[in-house]
């Protein structure tokens, strides 16, 4: 049996073509250019259409023969985002996790009102604002990235989603399973513009017969409930989920550990969220993940341009300040430098921003700020962390670029956890948890 994974991904789309016995088969991956220019810097809003567009492209690609032999296909992407569907069928652009137009302020009275736990670029705090701008009663639905994919490789028919993905919009009752219809209430969200809740993995149906016909894809290959990118890529990595520790560095970052039991009196900084066989899953999720350590090769490259000097192509210049870092940690050890890389703020704290300190007049060298970047970048994921969550964890499984390719956040990896650092096995996590649960789900 083999199955289609899909990953909706912030900047990039992935599919996978995922073997029951063998694993990954094939991977594409394409970048989706899907991001709207907008004046005011606070609104992060993409163009829905274009990400679909790109998805149906990869799907092409996949080798015929591959695609005859498709039961099933399984989709995820990035949590938190949202979109909306008019009565035509047709699209909102996507208002996605790094949308941040909202404001302590307003967050503030929202989580009064509705007694909930609301963030910058949660679903839920854009609906509350829509409802307080009186501007949800032209729209028929509201939906995940991921659940419109859904809707639309089925052709149409019901708005369904996942526990993962309703909890990332804050709106979701744990203990009962289904919305917060009391806070929905209070912030004015009319219930039925929601999805109907199903478990993560559940058949919603098959392929349409227009889908089915384009791309060669067997007509009974059953489309699976969209599972957020969180909760698939460990599914796609893990192995012992009761001693292991998913960290992730990508355009974003995240810090996860499955649990059996809900943690109580978590920090704010902390989420906990569903994952399936009615677990949990411990999050840090800092809203500036690789492109932390990008910032020092941006910053230079700045200063060179405005001295009347060339820039440094960017990779080149990455891979030059990532050396410095590495042997400087090797060499020295931790700098007197410390960087708190707050660069677009907290979803708890949304005013946080980075500090740098313990900067004298001799020790900015490259080595020292990257090494206490990458240093920083790894203890911002952790902080808040309970100790009798980390004390029988016996490995860190790492996935994403800037893991992979970037050795001095590798090594920062292993020194502040005291755990060796093993790469995820392949590429395209996501994509192949969402693959892997579908197959699951198809068989049953």
């Amino acid at each position: 049996m083999k199955a289609v994974g899909i990953d909706l991904g912030t900047t990039k789309v992935a599919v996978t073509v995922y073997d029951k016995n063998s694993g990954p088969v094939t991977a594409l991956n394409a970048p989706h250019h899907a991001a709207l220019a907008n004046e005011n810097p606070a609104i992060r809003e993409q163009d829905t259409e274009k990400i679909f567009a790109c998805v149906l492209d990869l799907i092409g690609k996949i080798p015929e023969t591959l695609r005859k032999e498709v039961s099933a296909i399984g989709i995820t992407g990035q949590m938190h985002s949202l979109l909306l569907t008019g009565s035509d069928g047709g699209y909102s652009p996507l208002v996605t996790w790094q949308d941040h137009r909202c404001g302590g302020e307003m967050i503030s009275r929202f989580n009064r009102k509705g007694k909930v736990v609301l963030r910058e670029g949660f679903g839920g705090t854009t609906l509350a604002r829509m409802a307080e701008e009186k501007t949800l009663s032209q729209w028929k639905s509201a939906l995940t990235i991921s659940d419109a994919l859904n809707l639309l490789l089925r052709g149409g028919g019901k708005a369904v989603t996942d526990p993962t993905h309703a909890a990332s919009w804050g709106l979701y009752d744990m203990a009962g399973g289904n919305w917060n219809f009391n806070a929905l209430e209070a912030l004015d969200i009319p219930q039925e513009i929601l999805p109907e809740i199903l478990p993560s993995g559940a058949v919603t149906g098959t392929v349409s017969k227009e889908f089915a016909a384009r791309f060669s894809i067997p007509s009974t290959a059953k489309v699976v409930n969209a599972i957020g990118d969180n909760q698939a890529s460990i599914l796609g990595t893990g192995k012992d989920f009761a001693s292991e520790i998913y960290l992730t560095l990508g355009t974003g970052a995240q810090l996860s550990m499955v649990t059996e039991k809900k943690p109580e009196n978590l920090p704010e900084n902390l989420e906990i969220r569903p994952f399936p066989a009615d677990r949990y899953l411990l999050v840090s999720a800092p809203l500036c993940g690789g492109a932390a350590f990008a910032w020092l090769a941006d910053t230079v490259n700045a200063f060179r341009t405005e001295l009347g000097e060339e820039p440094v192509a960017r990779g080149e210049l990455l891979d030059k300040l990532d050396d410095a870092g590495f042997r400087f940690m090797q060499e020295h050890g931790e700098s007197d430098i410390k960087i708190a890389p707050h660069f677009l703020g907290e979803r708890h704290a949304p005013e946080l921003r980075a500090q740098i300190s313990g900067v004298t007049l001799d020790n900015a060298t490259p080595g020292a700020l990257a090494s206490a970047l990458a240093l920083g970048i790894i203890r911002n994921l952790k902080s808040g962390f309970p100790a009798e969550q980390l004390a029988n964890r016996r490995k860190v499984i790492g996935s994403g670029n800037a893991v992979r390719l970037v050795k001095s956040i590798c090594l920062a990896i292993e020194r502040e956890f005291a755990l060796p650092l093993e790469l995820a096995d392949g590429s395209e996590e996501a994509a192949c948890g969402a693959a892997e649960l579908a197959l699951e789900s198809a068989s049953v």
